[in-house]
C-alpha cells in the first residue's frame, strides 16, 4: 500500500534517511531511532511537508505528491506529539473535526459520521471528556484526543509521531491496544514513532530502525526489544 523507491530524504542537501526500496502493508509498525536519527521528517515526508528528497513515495501505486490535499486528507491521518491549539472548543468538536474531510459546504454531520465518532469515543474511553474544553485538559489528555481525531478521520494509513509522548501507563497501554484492535479488524497501516520500547514485541507486526541514515527492519523471530536495546548497547 505505501511503498518507497530509492528515497534519499535530505536536510539541507545532507543526506538524512536512505532506502533502497520498501513496502509497508497493513498492520503496526514501529519507527525507532535515537534523537535526530530522523523519524520525525520522515513522516513528515511522507506528507509531502518535508519536500526536500529524492526518490519515489507511493500509496495505492500513485505518487503522493499528485495526490490532492483533500483526497489525501481522506488516506492518511496524522497525529504529532506536540499539542494543538484549538481556542475554546469542545473535546467532542475536536474529534468530529477529524470527519471534515467528507462533510459537505454546510459541514453537516451525517448518521455515519456521528457512528464513527461515538464508536473512537467508546474506544478511548473519551465519554468523560467529552464536555470539556481542548485547552484545558492536560497534555495526556489532549494527546489522547487528538490520537481519537485522527482515528476518527477513518483513513487508511494513519501516522503518529510518539502517540505516548504525554501519556501515562494506563492511557499509554489503552491506546496501544485500541491500535492493535483496529490494525487487525480494518487493515489500516499504523506507523508510529517512538523512544519507549515496552510495547514493540506485543503489538507491533514491524519494526524499522532507522540508524547511521539507513532504514534496517528488525527479525520479528529474536524479539523486536531486545534487538533494539541490543542495538543501542543497552544490554549485551
Amino acid at each position: 500500500m505505501l511503498r518507497f523507491k530509492d528515497m534519499d530524504i535530505q536536510i539541507n542537501g545532507r543526506s538524512l534517511v536512505r532506502t533502497k526500496s520498501m513496502e509497508l502493508g497493513s498492520g503496526i509498525i514501529a519507527l525507532v531511532g535515537s534523537n535526530g536519527s530522523g523519524k520525525s521528517t520522515f513522516i513528515r515526508t511522507i506528507l509531502g511537508r518535508h519536500a526536500e528528497y529524492k526518490g519515489e513515495i507511493s500509496l495505492f501505486e500513485e505518487p503522493i505528491g499528485s495526490i490532492d490535499k483533500n483526497e489525501l486528507a481522506k488516506l492518511i491521518a496524522v497525529v504529532f506529539s506536540q499539542g494543538n491549539v484549538f481556542g475554546d472548543i469542545k473535546v467532542r468538536n475536536v474529534l468530529g473535526m477529524g470527519r471534515l474531510p467528507y462533510l459537505n459546504h454546510f459541514a453537516q454531520e451525517k448518521e455515519k459520521d456521528i457512528e464513527i465518532i461515538d464508536k473512537v469515543v467508546g474506544l478511548l474511553e473519551l465519554e468523560n471528556l467529552l464536555e470539556k474544553s481542548f485547552n484545558h485538559l492536560s497534555d495526556g489528555q489532549r494527546q489522547l484526543v487528538m490520537i481519537g481525531r485522527a482515528l476518527v478521520q477513518d483513513t487508511p494509513v494513519i501516522l503518529l509521531d510518539e502517540p505516548g509522548a504525554f501519556l501515562d501507563v494506563v492511557n499509554k497501554h489503552k491506546v496501544m491496544t485500541a491500535l492493535r484492535k483496529i490494525a487487525n479488524e480494518q487493515e489500516k497501516i499504523i506507523l508510529f514513532s517512538t523512544h519507549s520500547f515496552t510495547f514493540l514485541d506485543e503489538i507491533c507486526d514491524r519494526v524499522l530502525l532507522i540508524d547511521k541514515g539507513g532504514v534496517k527492519e528488525l527479525s520479528p523471530s529474536v524479539g523486536f526489544e531486545n534487538q533494539v536495546l541490543t542495538h543501542f548497547g543497552i544490554i549485551e
